[in-house]
């Protein structure tokens, strides 16, 4: 009896560990370790470090290691067709040109990133296996079990028990403030991460499936996204909470199909260029310069002839000083434009692959909106919205000479996952028949 039970146990572990959703539980366990030992390097004027730099970076190389190699126990068990490898190919194009970029600039040893390799490979593993029940399951339980230890760690920031990951303070009503970073690297990280989680939540609420699920996941996400200081993000929080409730009341109006989606898109991802051109016209310098992105977009452009044809590489690309001598942008190793920064790296075709990734799935998220699935849209504008302003698709190396990052695939890429999770479910969607 025994022995039976251990049997079952062994098959029941081999079946989890096969299967995709076991990816995203994996992450997850990781992601939280890593933040973990993160915060706990970290010298503060208040914390002094638990841990070791040299330790947190071994945990970074170690986590990147077992998740490349879990990526090999999980088992196709479908054939693509010919929109699987359209789907698949406009995902993996930004990548395929980056690694043809660093082979032209002689950029070899970037090209050996696991990194790299994880983020390449994991959303073809993840598109070549079929969905079960059991996988949606584990799918939202890691939303929630996200959300809820987020929350936990956003409040031990802000009582002071355990340091942000970056110190960015901003004024609140209270007074000015360190803004909390939670499970990932900064405010603007965590603020996207809950826009997306909170989106999930209300889609659980809305479907009556799972409601307690989705209750905890909004709650904890929408706290978190204000808490977050980041306006931007606040805003399009609240457009996703009118435009799915909205939705959910008219769902037969076809006038609301073609308008809700349209406004989300451009209310939204246009609201931080909506606040450039009021900067611009009533004096406001934070707003016209959206807290100095311009700065670097200007530079990334007035250099541009330098990043033609093939870019830089990756190990070339905004080191110290690349744009700024002094201030905060002079250790800055992105241009806070994730359009941009492809440019740099990879030339116009880099460019180009982003411009097709985001045209494409803009395109399926409309299909699948008008086919009453709403989250492929809204994940879909959070990314843009996220990658015109910040670099939530940013590849982070952990081990090259003078960079100040290294944070490896533990920037943002679960939500990237969790996006591709998305988009296939729109795409086997869009092929039903009505």
């Amino acid at each position: 009896m025994v022995r039976r039970n251990i049997v079952a146990n062994i098959e029941s572990t081999r079946r989890f560990v096969v299967s995709p959703g076991s990816l995203l539980v994996h992450f997850l366990i990781w992601q939280v370790a890593v933040i973990t030992i993160y915060l706990g390097s970290r010298k503060r004027e208040e914390f002094l470090p638990v841990f070791s730099n040299g330790l947190y970076l071994g945990v970074i190389a170690l986590a990147t290691l077992v998740l490349v190699g879990h990526l090999f126990f999980i088992k196709p068990n479908r054939k693509l067709d010919k929109q699987d490898i359209v789907y698949l190919s406009i995902f993996t194009l930004p990548l395929i040109v980056l690694y043809v970029a660093m082979f032209l600039n002689l950029d070899f040893r970037s090209m050996q990133s696991l990194t790299l390799i994880f983020i390449t490979l994991a959303p073809i593993i993840i598109w070549r296996t079929e969905f079960k029940k059991e996988d949606y399951k584990i799918f939202n339980y890691t939303v929630a079990y996200y959300s809820i230890i987020n929350i936990i760690y956003v409040f031990l920031q802000i009582i002071g028990m355990i340091p942000v990951a970056q110190i960015n303070s901003r004024d609140f009503a209270i007074g000015i403030s360190e803004r909390p970073t939670g499970l990932l690297f900064n405010a603007f990280a965590m603020s996207y991460a809950s826009v997306i989680c909170l989106a999930m939540g209300i889609n659980l609420i809305l479907k009556n499936k799972s409601k307690t699920m989705g209750i905890i996941i909004a709650s904890t996400s929408f706290i978190s996204l204000i808490l977050s200081g980041t306006r931007t993000s606040i805003w399009f929080g609240f457009l996703i909470i009118i435009s799915m409730i909205t939705v959910s009341k008219l769902r037969n109006n076809q006038k609301t199909k073609a308008i809700v989606p349209s406004l989300l898109v451009i209310l939204g991802v246009g609201a931080p260029f909506v606040l450039l051109l009021i900067g611009f016209s009533i004096g406001n310098t934070e707003w016209s310069t959206l807290n100095g992105r311009t700065q670097m977009w200007s530079c990334v452009v007035d250099r541009s002839s330098e990043f033609i044809p093939i870019g830089v590489g990756l190990d070339d690309a905004f080191p110290p000083k690349f744009c700024a001598d002094s201030g905060w942008f002079s250790n800055l190793r992105h241009p806070e434009n994730m359009f941009l920064l492809a440019f740099v790296e990879s030339g116009p075709l880099g460019l180009m692959a982003y411009v097709l990734l985001f045209t494409f799935t803009i395109i399926k998220s409309f299909g699948a909106f008008k086919r009453k699935m709403v989250l492929p849209l809204i994940l879909t504008a959070t990314f843009l919205l996220s990658n015109l302003i910040y670099v939530s698709l940013f590849h982070y190396l952990p081990f090259l000479p003078n960079r100040p990052a290294d944070r490896g695939i533990f920037n943002f890429h679960l939500f990237y996952l969790i996006w591709i999770w998305i988009m296939k479910d729109a795409k086997n969607l869009l092929e039903k028949k009505v």
